[in-house]
Parts: structure tokens; sequence; C-alpha cells
């Protein structure tokens, strides 16, 4: 009798493991199709075409410089007596700079030579002639300068300009009062307009210099390292996307977006670029509508037609 209740036990355990596994392999199916049911596409973000007035731009880098300088030479042979101004200093048409002692007036202290209503004791005075700022001194008391030596510099602050180096290939595009900004390392931005150009071309470089005029007085030393943005083109009424829209192949000779058909269809689109700034890029062709939805997150490696989603 134990032996027949054995072999009922164990048949009955034998029906319940195909069931027990059917129920597994049952369960796996359900969830297989429930995730097919939610991921229906590649998950993409969408713009739309924007149309505005869109401005192409060139960014180059530029100096300040002031045009108006006095240099302060020696107009004779000696010794420096006596130095009034430092750097830094403000000065004024006429004020005393420095003086300086003949050589032989310093061999010699007895020697005075009569030049009538006046008597020449070796002393020479040196005076500015004009206003502006002492930038630069080469000389201490006691040296010896030779006539003609440059001795200081004499900057005017008020002539202060932009010098700017532009590729040649630009150039047709500016003119005089051509308009432009300027940025300063602070994050300043000031107006400038050109005031004059240089007839001539850097050999190496192959750059015409541009002189900018600020449009308000600005406090700026001279050499300071500033970026210019040129405007080289408007386009009234211009189509454009961003730039992370716009997909291109390797050689960056074609260029193409993902428009969506429907709510969850792609198809590839070539496209023409227009003009393009840091952000944007104009659409020349195919003419977009404002209400076209293109990818523009998430279209890169997608196929020719793909299936995606999109927040909503």
């Amino acid at each position: 009798m134990k032996t027949f209740n054995r072999i009922v036990t164990s048949a009955k355990s034998l029906l319940v493991l195909p069931s027990f596994f059917m129920l597994i392999v049952s369960c796996n199916n359900g969830r297989q199709e429930g995730e097919e049911i939610i991921i229906t596409g590649t998950p993409v973000q969408i713009t739309q075409p924007q149309v505005l007035t869109f401005t192409d731009f060139i960014d180059l880098n530029a100096n300040t410089i002031f045009l108006k300088k006095e240099i302060v030479r020696a107009t004779f042979q000696g010794f420096i007596e006596k130095i009034y101004k430092n750097i830094g200093d403000r000065i004024k048409t006429g004020d005393l700079l420095l003086s300086i002692r003949t050589k032989e007036s310093v061999a010699d202290d007895s020697m005075h030579i009569d030049l009538g209503n006046e008597t020449f004791q070796g002393l020479i005075n040196l005076r500015a002639k004009s206003n502006g700022i002492v930038t630069k001194l080469n000389y201490n008391s006691g040296d010896f300068v030779s006539d003609g030596e440059e001795i200081a510099i004499i900057s005017n602050p008020s002539s202060l300009c932009v010098t700017l180096n532009v590729p040649y290939q630009y150039v047709s595009r500016l003119n005089h009062n051509f308009k432009c900004e300027i940025f300063l390392p602070n994050g300043q931005e000031l107006s400038a307009v050109i005031q004059k150009v240089i007839p001539s071309v850097d050999p190496v470089s192959q750059t015409q210099t541009f002189l900018l005029r600020l449009e308000n007085e600005a406090n700026l030393p001279e050499n300071l390292n500033v970026s210019t943005r040129l405007p080289l083109q408007t386009i009234n009424n211009a189509i454009v996307l961003p730039r992370s829209a716009v997909l291109s192949d390797e050689t960056q000779e074609n260029f193409w977006v993902m428009k969506l058909i429907n709510d969850s269809t792609a198809v590839r689109v070539p496209v023409k670029k227009g003009i393009e700034n840091d952000s944007l890029i104009q659409i020349v062709y195919p003419v977009l509508n404002p209400t076209d939805k293109v990818i523009a997150d998430g279209a890169y490696g997608l196929p020719d037609t793909a299936k995606v989603t999109t927040d909503r």
C-alpha cells in the first residue's frame, strides 16, 4: 500500500511541473508584449522653424591704441639734472618735464655763455608740447643722453582708437562709418564705427588694418585685447533652425534634417544652408513652415525613415 501511495504522489508531481513552467512562460510573454507597447520608437526632442531677421557676423580680435603721442627727445647732449614728471602723471602743454645739464657745464661749473639778455649756464629745460599722460620714461636723473634720444612718451587718452586686422576677403563688405560691437574682457559691450582704413595689407596674414572709433567715451588702457563683432549680411524673413537640428556627413558637404510627417514617423529631408551663427542656421531650401516639426535632439544615427516618440 505504501508503495502504491508513493507512485500516486510522484504522478501528481509530474502533472504539476508542466503547469508551473507554462505559467512562467506565459508571464514572460506577457511582460515582453507589454514592453513592445511602451517602447514604440526612439525618444527625441522636436523644434519648429523660426522666421526672423537674421544677420551673419564675423568675430575678430582687436587692440586699443592711442593715435596721438608726443615723443620727448633730448635737444642737447648731456646729463639729466632732474625729472619733474613720472609715468602716469597727467600734464598740460608747457609743463616742465625735465632738465638736462650739458657735459661741458658739468666739466666746468664756471662756464657761462652770454646770450644778450640772458646768460646760458649749461642747463636746458624740456617742456611738454601737448596735453596727455606720461606713458613711458626711459631715463633717470643722472643718466647721460645724446642729442635726439627718446626720453619719454606723452600719450593723449582722448585719441583712443581700436585697431582691427580684417582678412582681405571680408574687406569689400565693410566701409566708412560701418557700425560694429566691441566686447571687453570684463564683459562690457561698446559700440564703435569704422573711422579709417589703412591702404596696405600685411604680406604674411593678408589682413588689412581698420581703425575703429568708440561712439561713447571710455577710459581704456592702451594695448588691451578686445573682441569685435562685425555684421556682414542681414536677411529679412529668414527661416532658421537650431544648429543641433541640422545634420551632415563626414565631409561636411551634404546636410539634412529629420522632419516629422506624423506623430511618430520622421523622414530625412536634404537641406541647403545659408548664413549661420553660433546657435542658428538659415535653411535656404526647401522652404519650411513655422508649423513643421523637426527633430532638434536625438536624430543622430537615425535611418532615412524612423519611428520616434516625442515629449508632449
